[in-house]
């Protein structure tokens, strides 16, 4: 989507730090050497997203981080991992390879719950699909034989990143390059005081 001067496709994450990013790099590794044809994110760019909110109206932005702003050390410790690898929607249609979060993720599920209630109140639809965190890997460009999907996903089944706490919100701006996309941080709230 080129961007418009009125409207900027946009999305709240948790970032993730540069351990957990290199955990999952180390991963994406061995997935590009077993031969996928794919689009693979940049691994500085590995996200945690709660709440994708597409193309935004710039009029929209200061009340999305007002929202946003209301969660400034509202929330208990919440502890997470990453491990394992799975696929979207299946393996015989196999589009999206990810890996799985872990932990605390019913702290997690009720964040983006209160994150959805709060930005209903200013006009910003709930998710139609419940949550299911995870971090994208790859996404395929051509089919992937079951067989392989599901070995490489019992390969890593037991690989687990290092644990990390979530310690803040960040609303991006995302821009769709030929390279892939690129995300710039527009507002961050701290969770934890």
């Amino acid at each position: 989507m080129a961007e418009q001067s009125t409207v900027v496709r946009t999305f709240i994450a948790i970032p993730l730090p540069n351990s957990v990013q290199r955990f999952l790099s180390d991963i994406q590794s061995e997935l590009k050497s077993a031969g996928m044809t794919a689009a693979w994110p940049n691994p500085e760019m590995f996200h945690l997203t709660l709440k994708f909110l597409g193309p935004t109206r710039k009029e929209s932005l200061v009340p999305i981080q007002s929202v946003m702003a209301e969660f400034f050390g509202a929330y208990p410790v919440i502890r997470l991992t990453a491990g394992g690898i799975g696929v979207f929607p299946d393996v015989r249609n196999a589009r999206v390879v990810w890996s799985g979060i872990h932990g605390h993720t019913p702290r997690l599920t009720q964040l983006v719950t209160d994150l959805d209630k709060k930005l209903l109140a200013v006009g910003i639809p709930v998710q139609s699909r419940p949550f299911f965190p995870h971090i994208t890997l790859a996404r395929l460009k051509k089919p992937v034989r079951p067989r392989v999907l599901t070995s490489l996903t019992q390969c890593f089944e037991n690989h687990w990143s290092p644990e990390f706490s979530v310690q803040q919100l960040i609303f991006y701006k995302s821009r769709l390059t030929p390279e892939g996309a690129k995300h710039f941080s527009l507002f961050q709230t701290p969770l934890i005081q």
